[in-house]
């Protein structure tokens, strides 16, 4: 009784065993590939897919490897580079990536932490490419978002090829200088601002110059065609009343040569009274 007692439990726990090793189960973020003696059969809840949920393997004979489906991240802290103009940088970088092919991520990296460990190399030289190829202004301030790209798409032609994973995002969070060459290089960079601002203001100078030149011409165009207008129309008044234009001309005489409570001697029969004269006699 003793022994068939041991039998059924025996059996009962070989038969618990066998369903362990026959069930597994994927989660919603996990992706996982299927191996029969260590080869490729199949993946499961690949990203772009939804298949999470109970599978059924071959028991002893095919395993599980899982997989993280989401983004995941690695960190390079203060690598140093050399930019083009052969100055030293000091760079913080972050990428964020996913397994994109698990098939290929498995048979090159075989871990998640050895595709993270892969990855950075790959990184490193690809951040080596693009900053070697740019000055440490355009690093530190002027082109780091053309930069950011440029290292993302070298990452997806090689990395994705090699190791089968896709690079969502690279960012470079800090780009500074070494302590010892930092002052000089931003005395280099102010001195260079300093002659695009003067640049900018030569030309800003020589723009106005050029603007009110053109409004001095355009004054005077004007002013001289106001001018001839009104000689003009002097003209024909003058030809229309001789009278009026004897007055006119005398009117205006008076105007200039007599300034406000100027007192002035002039006999009264002079040519300069003439008209007053010519009037008090009609």
């Amino acid at each position: 009784m003793q022994r068939n007692l041991l039998i059924i439990a025996g059996a009962a726990f070989f038969v618990l065993i066998l369903i362990g090793q026959s069930m597994f189960i994927v989660r919603q973020d996990r992706q996982a590939i299927v191996l029969r003696f260590g080869e490729y059969v199949r993946t499961i809840n690949a990203p772009g897919e939804d298949e999470p949920g109970l599978y059924f393997k071959m028991p002893f004979v095919e395993s599980v490897v899982i997989y993280d489906r989401r983004n995941l991240g690695i960190t390079l802290g203060g690598q140093a580079y050399v930019a083009s103009d052969q100055e030293r940088l000091i760079v913080d970088a972050m990428v964020r990536w996913q397994i994109a092919d698990a098939r290929r991520f498995y048979q090159s990296a075989f871990t998640e932490q050895g595709g993270a460990d892969r990855l950075e190399v790959f990184t490193e030289a690809a951040m080596r490419r693009a900053l070697g190829a740019a000055t440490s202004n355009d690093i530190i301030s002027g082109r780091r978002a053309a930069l950011m790209q440029a290292i993302e798409e070298d990452l997806n032609r090689s990395a994705a090829t090699e190791l089968g994973v896709r690079v969502v995002d690279v960012r470079i969070r800090q780009a500074d200088l070494p302590d010892e060459t930092r002052e000089r290089v931003y005395e280099r960079m102010r001195s260079e601002r300093q002659q695009v601002a003067g640049r900018i203001r030569a030309e800003g100078e020589r723009d106005a110059t050029i603007i009110r030149a053109t409004a001095q011409e355009q004054a005077a165009r004007l002013r001289g065609e106001g001018d001839a207008e009104r000689a003009r129309i002097f003209a024909r008044a003058y030809g229309r009343d001789a009278e009026f234009a004897a007055f006119y001309r005398s009117m205006r005489a008076y105007d200039v040569a007599i300034d406000a409570n100027t007192p002035i001697v002039v006999p009264p029969d002079s040519d300069f009274f003439r008209y007053m004269q010519r009037r008090r006699a009609q």
